[in-house]
């Protein structure tokens, strides 16, 4: 029995619970200054004391001497019960407000395990009771071994465990300890304690659990935000405080200094920020600003971020569409708000996180070995995904996944509460996607008092009017007519034909020495014509790249990098050119596709307006599968309007989009009308301390590509696996998109491989790996090609 000579554990590695109390205290008080707004928004004045008390009580069913036998390694007869249902108990010896006291025993009991869990395991317990104590009366012998511990050792025997359990003096200690907590946290409050038999007590399985789950709350209900926020706000403490967190870092006015040095830097050369990057810096609230590519929309969402900051104290997120550009922005923001304390303030989260984290330590060599690069690589991407940085970099689906609730959505609502977002390149999204967005930024303006700035170059009327509508009351902020016509800077071919039957057309671009990019709709489209101009032999191939989404990890990094550089004469890719990358080319050829596609691409030619009217030249004809990535009315209605155009006009866009999209099209508004309904009913049936496993799935199956691994690196991904390199390993996979693989699937292209992967710990546990049998090379990345037996021409990693 662990007595008062031994500290009373909270964690295996000889963490006393004390020390873990005090370290979730102080995670407590971090997230306290960090979202001030939760009393607000759970419209409970006293939020910050319930959380405190759920807190300072969540482990003490840690106390019992089974489970201290086991933090030891010692024989004990615990037998996998679950602490929290007795620190529950605890609780009841506080003398708060009885609504108040019912929150805390909640969130205190679904810190771990919601209440769906508990409620099966219980069911489970007391079916085993019953058993057991049929047994018991039948069995003389079995009570004979039993006697009079029976009570002790049956851990289904709750009030049993609470009174031979838990040593008196040990919680008479822990109680001792809240006073000096509560000076601390609450200066001049006071802790009143009352006297209770908690062994008299009933499990709060039954009491909290049972009754709760068949109620139904509703976000406009103020007790569905207390306990969702309680909930989080604890499990947040717990993990952070386990986790050895001592700082959750804030922004302020302060660390905007590199504007005003910005600015300073303009008006010395005469000039000053543009109008709209002016009128952002004035807006208090939603805001939507519409302004053309290279206008500088990245300066006027900080602008508008720090004038929320002087009342608004919330944790920011920069939502972009692409993980390309997202990595960019990361490493601009990253520089921009560099600062003297060294306080770490721009994060970055997408799915392939460990990936680009991996790409950034490959510039530097002081690791002494890959596993510690993989351990500092694991460590740094799970503190991304904290609530550390007070802006983080992100896909619109690490917002989304919150609604859907995915694990931990509890938590992802918490830092979601206050904040502000600044949703990019808004245009980038399919319906089904535009669906979504709008429905959370709706939620989380009326529910989660979030302020919001929608940016996009181009944006037809239907959907301006859409935000407008979602957004409520929001500031409008349009790039002035002269500024637009500043921004002019493309004259418009129409080539008749595919992008193959025009490649004399970018050869000769090519041999009079401008640096040319080629868009197609298709990797296949793309893979074809790089294949084409590099058979020319006219520029070296290190001037060259192919830029598209079936690149594994390892040679996608390069892709992207040579895309960067300034002596890539040519740069031939599919959609992931549209978006954010801030590069600047000569001349574009591209296949047909809706005007606002279009415009995006054009933005990657002569993007600093320094070249005069550059060409930009789009064939009228595409590949046969465009149809499933573009409609083919709206590509029509735009090469029609093309075909009027010479030089185009950034002051005419307006018209011009309107004329593409009048309105979705008939399949695309069914698409946003559905999605829109079936989602906003599935963030209404969200509920607190529940288990949402059907919604999670059906995240994962509208959003998540299917990671495969291409035959020929079967062998490689065994060797990295076998040195447990998981990084590298999945560097080696490529994202398809779920249709392509099912159809590869019913081909008898796929297959699946088991991996015996062994931890640091010893444990041997089966990796299962998808598998495609597709060629795979280097410079085009994964062919439409079966890869034939013994075929290994393409170059290894």
């Amino acid at each position: 029995m662990a007595g008062l000579s031994e500290p009373i554990l909270a964690k295996s590695d000889g963490t006393t619970l004390q020390e873990h109390i005090d370290d979730c205290l102080l995670v407590f008080e971090q997230v306290r200054q960090a979202l001030p707004v939760l009393p607000d928004i759970s419209g409970l004045d006293n939020f910050w004391e319930v959380l405190f008390w759920a807190v300072f009580f969540h482990d003490f069913g840690k106390l019992h001497t089974e489970f201290q036998k086991e933090l030891r390694g010692r024989k004990n007869f615990w037998q996998q019960q679950r602490h929290e249902v007795y620190s529950v108990a605890f609780t009841e010896k506080l003398i708060i407000v009885n609504d108040c006291k019912r929150l805390i025993q909640r969130a205190v009991l679904a810190h771990h395990k919601p209440f769906d869990y508990l409620l099966r395991k219980h069911k489970a317990e007391e079916d085993l009771q019953t058993e057991l104590e049929h047994k018991w009366k039948s069995d003389s012998v079995y009570l004979c071994a039993l006697n009079d511990k029976w009570p002790i050792f049956h851990p289904e025997d709750y009030q049993s465990n609470l009174k031979y359990r838990f040593p008196s003096q040990a919680i008479k200690q822990l109680l001792e300890f809240a006073p000096q907590l509560v000076k601390r946290y609450f200066p001049g409050g006071a802790v009143r304690w009352q006297k209770v038999r908690i062994t008299d007590l009933p499990n709060p399985v039954s009491v909290f659990a049972r009754p709760f789950i068949k109620e139904t709350l509703h976000p406009a209900q103020k007790e569905y935000w207390q306990n969702l926020l309680l909930w989080g706000g604890l499990k947040m403490c717990d993990h952070y405080g386990s986790g050895k967190i001592k700082s959750i870092y804030r922004l302020n006015e302060t660390h905007f200094r590199f504007l005003e040095n910005l600015r300073n830097a303009l008006r010395r050369q005469g000039r000053d920020f543009y109008t709209h990057q002016l009128q952002c810096a004035r807006v208090k609230g939603h805001c939507l600003l519409i302004a053309p590519t290279g206008s500088g929309k990245t300066e006027a969402a900080l602008n508008w971020l720090k004038n929320q900051l002087a009342d608004f104290n919330g944790r920011i997120f920069y939502v972009l569409p692409y993980t390309a550009s997202i990595n960019a922005m990361y490493l601009r923001l990253s520089k921009a708000f560099e600062n003297e304390q060294q306080e770490k303030l721009v994060g970055v989260v997408h799915g392939k996180l460990q990936q680009f984290l991996a790409s950034l330590f490959e510039e530097h060599s002081f690791f002494a070995t890959q596993q510690e690069k993989n351990s500092r690589i694991k460590n740094l991407s799970e503190l991304q995904r904290k609530m550390i940085f007070p802006l983080k970099v992100a896909t619109p689906f690490q917002i989304l996944k919150h609604f859907y609730g995915v694990k931990g959505f509890e938590m992802g609502l918490t830092e979601l509460a206050g904040s502000c977002l600044i949703f990019d390149e808004i245009h980038a999204y399919d319906a089904i996607t535009f669906a979504q967005i709008v429905t959370v930024l709706q939620h989380l303006r009326r529910h989660l008092r979030s302020r919001i700035l929608v940016m996009t170059a181009t944006l037809p009327t239907f959907l301006l009017n859409l935000l407008k509508q979602t957004l409520g009351e929001v500031a409008l902020i349009k790039a002035d007519e002269k500024l637009m016509e500043g921004f002019t800077r493309h004259r418009v071919h129409l080539l008749g034909g595919t992008m193959v039957e025009n490649a004399p057309a970018i050869r000769q671009r090519i041999e009079k020495g401008q640096r040319v990019i080629v868009v197609c709709n298709t990797v296949q489209n793309a893979q074809e014509i790089f294949e084409r101009i590099k058979g020319w032999d006219i520029v070296k191939p290190d001037c060259m790249a192919l830029l598209h989404s079936r690149f594994n990890g390892f040679d996608r990094q390069e892709k992207e990098k040579r895309a960067y550089d300034q002596n890539t004469r040519i740069l031939v890719g599919t959609q992931a050119i549209e978006v954010s990358l801030d590069i600047d080319f000569d001349v574009m050829f591209s296949e047909p596709a809706p005007l606002d596609a279009l415009l995006q691409r054009f933005g990657r030619v002569n993007r600093k307006r320094q070249k005069g009217l550059c060409h930009v030249f789009v064939a009228t004809q595409g590949g046969p599968f465009d149809y499933r990535i573009y409609p083919q009315p709206v590509v029509e209605r735009t090469l029609r309007l093309l075909e009027k155009i010479d030089v185009l006009n950034e002051n005419h866009l307006q018209e011009m989009l309107d004329f593409v999209y009048p309105d979705w099209e008939a399949k695309q508004k069914e698409e946003f009308e559905n999605t829109r309904l079936n989602f906003k009913q599935a963030i209404n049936h969200l509920q607190p301390f529940r288990e949402h496993k059907e919604e999670e799935a059906a995240f994962y199956e509208k959003f998540d590509g299917i990671e495969v691994l291409p035959i020929q690196f079967v062998s490689q991904y065994e060797q990295y696996v076998e040195s447990r390199d998981f990084i590298n390993a999945q560097r080696l996979m490529i994202s398809l998109h779920r249709g392509m693989y099912f159809k590869l699937k019913q081909e008898g292209l796929t297959d699946t491989h088991y991996f015996s992967v062994q931890t640091a710990q010893g444990k041997v546990f089966t990796e299962r790996v998808l598998t495609v049998r597709l060629r795979y090379d280097s410079e085009l990345g994964l062919l439409n090609k079966p890869k034939e037996e013994g075929d290994f021409s393409s170059q290894m990693l």
